[in-house]
């Protein structure tokens, strides 16, 4: 390769290959937003193939551990258990959440007048004891009712547009079917399918290339499954532990809140306060002591989860710290929203293990270490580049 990119055009051919050649990189330049946009239709059109992926990649976890420990190392009935507990936990978050969200916009409209006298009563204490300016506070207080009533007719006016988003929710529900169809034949077809894969590579490149590229995917794979496992698991914990003590405290919306603070805590660093703060404004207006009694609660469960229990769940699966997390958080947060936050960090940390890798090796192929100081001699080096005895 860097003899035939070092090497001047001498035949007609080098000349007419350059010309060709420039003539298509202007061609892609100068059509490059068509290109984008039949590159996002091919994208959108196979967007369920990737639902696809991301499912059967998440429930090959628990397919692999039935097959292991009840049949004997039979994917087809371990399949069929890992989509019964699958169907049956979204069953049960729905039964949890739908009649808590309804319990509780009832609730809110019921007792709207109520909680704005809490409120207001609570604003009136502040601005007497501690002489706080809280006039447009009240003021806003005052008209809440109003404000409330607009929202609902604001809704009402909105119904032909959520008509049209529940129409274009009905293709949705078509790609869920496909998704969850093309999951199924994957993880049937897993050890085929990689097999094919790998036959693929050992055919188009060279075997040291394709090692290398196996030993990368292998990483990925250890690395995203030990993490995501990981948070699952730590995800559950959390929502099973604010569950109860909400309950032995008789915080009101338990089963709603918990199943929020759960699903939020597979998010890192940002997960508790994405949960924590709408569950605190929800109880704030049904009573504010309450309010005050979770954020307690709250503080003291992700305390315990944070230096206890996940370091002993996640363990140090992707090897970054704190830094390199919540830059890839962000990172992962801006270019693809809450998934990004969730995949940001495993990809990040495969990524940081390449270039720790790379820089590893390259080091040693110097024969110096991280300072720039010589490695012993008796120092592990590449193949070809030990020091020669004198």
């Amino acid at each position: 390769m860097k003899k035939w990119m070092s090497r001047h055009p001498e035949t007609v051919a080098d000349w007419l290959f350059l010309i060709f050649a420039g003539v298509a990189v202007y061609f892609l330049f100068d059509h490059l937003p068509d290109i984008g946009g039949a590159v996002g239709k091919v994208i959108g059109i196979l967007s369920p193939f990737a639902g696809a992926i991301v499912l059967a990649y998440l429930l090959d976890m628990p397919t692999r551990f039935f097959a292991k420990k009840l049949f004997k190392g039979k994917r087809g009935p371990a399949i069929v258990l890992s989509y019964l507990c699958a169907v049956l936990i979204i069953v049960l978050l729905v039964s949890l959440v739908v009649p808590q969200l309804v319990a509780s916009v009832q609730m809110f409209a019921n007792n709207l007048p109520s909680y704005v006298a809490n409120l207001q009563s609570l604003l009136a204490s502040l601005q007497e004891q501690y002489g706080l300016n809280l006039t447009a506070a009240n003021e806003l207080l005052a008209d809440s009712s109003e404000m409330f009533n607009k929202v609902l007719d604001t809704l009402a006016s909105a119904m032909p547009t959520v008509a049209s988003y529940a129409a274009n929710a009905m293709g949705s529900v078509v790609s869920v079917f496909t998704a969850v169809a093309g999951s199924i034949y994957m993880l049937a077809s897993k050890d085929s399918l990689l097999h094919n894969l790998r036959a693929m590579l050992h055919a188009l490149f060279p075997p040291r290339l394709t090692k290398s590229v196996l030993g990368v995917f292998a990483m990925a794979n250890n690395t995203f499954s030990s993490y995501i496992g990981g948070q699952l698991v730590d995800a559950l914990l959390v929502g099973i532990e604010t569950f109860v003590l909400m309950t032995i405290f008789g915080l009101d919306f338990a089963p709603l809140i918990a199943v929020l603070v759960g699903v939020t805590n597979v998010i890192p660093i940002f997960g508790p306060f994405i949960g924590a703060v709408p569950s605190a404004i929800i109880l704030l207006f049904a009573d504010p002591i309450q309010a005050v009694w979770f954020v307690i609660l709250i503080l003291v469960i992700q305390q315990v989860d944070g230096n206890f229990i996940a370091p002993r769940i996640v363990g140090n699966a992707i090897g970054l710290s704190g830094l390199w997390v919540l830059m890839a958080i962000m990172l992962g947060g801006d270019l693809f929203g809450l998934p990004g936050m969730v995949i940001g960090v495993p990809l990040f940390g495969v990524i940081y293990a390449l270039l720790r890798e790379a820089v590893d090796a390259g080091l040693k192929g110097r024969g110096i270490d991280a300072e720039g100081n010589p490695l012993p001699d008796d120092a592990p080096r590449p193949k070809g580049r030990q020091k020669t005895a004198g």
